[in-house]
């Protein structure tokens, strides 16, 4: 396997394991459409969280956080719109978190990014 892949599978599972620890129930993992994949599908109390993880060995130039374009969003928010549609979660709050795993530091960004009225739901 790819080492960048392993890495990636490593802090994916690292990942929904600290937010389970944190009260999040995650409800899928790996979830692929054509448009791309959702790394973690969570729940908090009533609302959907889609989530993003980056994670790099060590601080790295450019940063995890580079690695969250507005690009990687509009695939995250288009793969998220045929979760919702598949799933008729139409009336459902959600919104997109990321995690960042770097140098065994972990960071939680709630909220990262939200959807300009132009990618319609």
């Amino acid at each position: 396997m790819d080492p960048r892949h392993e890495l990636g599978q490593y802090g994916e599972a690292f990942a929904e394991n600290w937010l389970t620890a944190r009260g999040l129930r995650i409800m899928d993992r790996h979830y692929q459409t054509r448009y791309g994949e959702i790394d973690l599908i969570a729940r908090d109390k009533d609302a959907w969280i889609f989530i993003e993880v980056k994670t790099r060995e060590k601080f790295s130039n450019p940063a995890a956080r580079d690695a969250i374009t507005p690009a990687k969003q509009r695939r995250l928010a288009v793969a998220t719109m045929a979760y919702i549609r598949r799933h008729r979660l139409h009336d459902c709050d959600f919104r997109f978190d990321v995690v960042l795993i770097e140098s065994g530091q972990v960071e939680w960004i709630p909220n990262a990014f939200t959807v300009p009225e132009h990618w319609t739901v």
